[in-house]
């Protein structure tokens, strides 16, 4: 029997669930073994916790429930549930892990302390790995597979770089000392900081990712719409898409063109609480009243979805329709096989299955004739990709650099098949950005690579108010978080403050003013968060404008308005 080492750090472990460590081999314990400890009870990381060489634990950790995520040179270990109420706690590394060996580009890890963060794209909650640098600025670690948003925090900060183990065996960081940051400039102009110069500027775009710095402030949607229909009576902007269900959106699109259906239903359909609000509905009934207007078919605006996380509504669309896209009983067969809990039946299909299935889709992805967005012909075509996406997740060991991708070509395709003059394309400014964001390129890279200098992406920001989101530890709800003023050196700061804080200020950035040009020579920071609200980690830092080409600060938001379906809260 192999003989097993573990590192002792003090009390007794009782591992719940363990994520991603494998039982049969461990590595003996090492100096130099990197922790970082999250108590899920508030979803806080524990500073200080510490191991010497020989494992044991610095400093003593009150009973409760942690994940635990440790990483040395040749191994690692993961606990996302593990309970320590008494004495000693034992944790197995184990060496199934790929080493990852990284540096910084700069002279500055001699004189500033900082370490690196290299965040696991999962469910699970704490997957984070946090390694120091050393004083010749290389880092290291043994990380199990996955996709990794890797920055640099502490004294030092950087834009994230994604990591794909085990695809990447290297990483470089540029890094900036916190100082350089953490200032505003003097003086700053910005020039015209109104809507309709704003629009103006920007009929020539064919794509303009409209983002969000949060998924829950009511203005946002208020704001992208006005930007939105300003484009469309002064220009050609035909379509509005959205970071939701490409399939559950269709029926949104028919009561946008004028169709009878029950509006609130079919927000509820789409199954997220982020579109289940007044504004959302709001939006849409306005859309419709334009569209009731124009004086053409071609000239109504058609919303549209362009995300595919769920296998289910494409199949079922599919089969709704499978005698006028001919689907035999064979193939619809095999797409209700697929079609429950993700596809995770397409695992299990045979050689033969698959190909009859890869052919289905091949053939539906090319409807013949004219290709009008409300023709089922076209939407099966947008079914069939959205469930080719998916099922190339399944192949995949690491899926979110897909889910962008996915959005992307879905996006590019809605533009070229419905030969849309103008599109915006509604989703975070993590999405939207011409920036890596969480591990993977995104929504926004792959349309620059697509569409060019055509694609054009604005970030929207508030400067104060509330967003709702849920709230950390997950025993509230989604509730309306209070946003205090951001840091001055914050680019929401240093708008407000360059236009005397008005209402709303539409700037562009890349024909910024020379002294806002040479302070965005550095990144700067933003505050964002996505469906979770985390107090301690807000800031993102951004390149602008080559990330993001302009901003809209809004100097008072208010939080979404949830319908009666639309309210997430935690029963006791």
């Amino acid at each position: 029997m192999a003989t097993r080492w573990y590192i002792v750090l003090g009390m007794t472990l009782w591992a719940c669930h363990v994520n991603a460590l494998r039982a049969p081999s461990v590595a003996p314990p090492e100096a130099g073994v990197a922790l970082n400890v999250t108590d899920l009870a508030t979803a806080r990381e524990l500073p200080g916790v510490r191991m010497d060489g020989a494992g044991q634990v610095m400093s003593a950790l009150p009973p409760g429930r942690y994940a635990i995520a440790a990483t040395t040179e040749t191994s690692f270990a993961f606990f996302e549930k593990a309970v320590a109420p008494g004495e000693r706690l034992v944790i197995p590394l184990s060496p199934d892990c790929h080493r990852v060996t990284g540096r910084i580009n700069s002279a500055l890890a001699l004189a500033l302390p900082a370490t690196v963060s290299l965040w696991r794209y999962s469910s699970a909650a704490g997957d984070k790995f946090v390694v120091p640098i050393q004083s010749n600025g290389q880092f290291f670690a043994c990380l199990p597979n996955g996709a990794y948003s890797t920055r640099v925090e502490g004294s030092m900060a950087s834009l994230t770089q994604p990591v794909v183990v085990p695809n990447d065996a290297t990483v470089e960081l540029t890094v900036y000392a916190a100082s350089q940051l953490e200032h505003g400039p003097e003086h700053v102009e910005v020039g015209d900081v109104d809507m309709a110069s704003f629009a103006q500027s920007l009929l020539d775009r064919r794509v303009i990712g409209l983002g969000e710095a949060n998924h829950g402030t009511g203005d946002f949607y208020t704001y992208r719409e006005k930007l939105s229909l300003e484009l469309a009576r002064r220009g050609k902007l035909r379509g509005i898409l959205f970071e939701a269900d490409a399939v559950g959106m269709m029926a949104i699109d028919d009561y946008v063109m004028g169709a009878d259906i029950d509006l609130a239903k079919a927000v509820v359909a789409l199954g997220f609480w982020i579109t289940d609000v007044q504004e959302f509905l709001d939006f849409l009934k306005d859309v419709r009243s334009f569209n009731a207007a124009a004086s053409s078919m071609a000239d109504r605006i058609h919303v549209l979805g362009i995300d595919a996380q769920r296998v289910e509504p494409p199949v079922q669309y599919l089969l709704a329709h499978r005698v006028e896209l001919a689907i035999t009983d064979n193939e619809a067969a095999l797409l209700s096989q697929i079609a429950p809990k993700h596809g995770a039946a397409f695992s299990k299909l045979s050689g033969d299955e698959r190909a009859t299935l890869s052919l289905l889709l091949g053939r539906l992805d090319r409807p013949a004739g004219k290709a009008d967005l409300d023709r089922v012909v076209t939407r099966a075509s947008i079914a069939s990709r959205s469930i080719r996406y998916q099922l190339g997740y399944l192949d995949r060991a690491v899926t979110i650099s897909l889910r962008d991708q996915a959005m992307a070509e879905l996006g590019a395709y809605i533009v070229e098949v419905g030969k849309l003059r103008q599109a915006v394309i509604w989703a975070h400014n993590g999405h939207i950005a011409r920036q890596h964001d969480d591990g993977a390129k995104t929504l926004g890279q792959c349309l620059a690579e697509t569409f060019g200098e055509q694609y054009y992406p604005v970030a929207f920001l508030s400067y104060r108010g509330a967003g709702r989101a849920w709230d950390q530890a997950g025993k509230i709800g989604v509730i309306p978080h209070e946003l205090a003023p951001p840091p001055a050196y914050n680019v929401e700061s240093v708008i407000m403050n360059a236009t005397r804080f008005v209402d709303v200020a539409w700037v562009r950035l890349d024909k910024a003013s020379d002294t806002l040009s040479r302070w965005l020579s550095l990144p700067r920071y933003v505050r964002e968060f996505g469906s979770v609200y985390d107090p301690g980690d807000t800031q993102r830092l951004r390149g602008f404008p080559w990330a993001v080409a302009a901003v809209v600060v809004i100097r008072q938001a208010r939080p979404s308005t949830p319908t009666p379906t639309g309210v997430r809260m935690v029963t006791p």
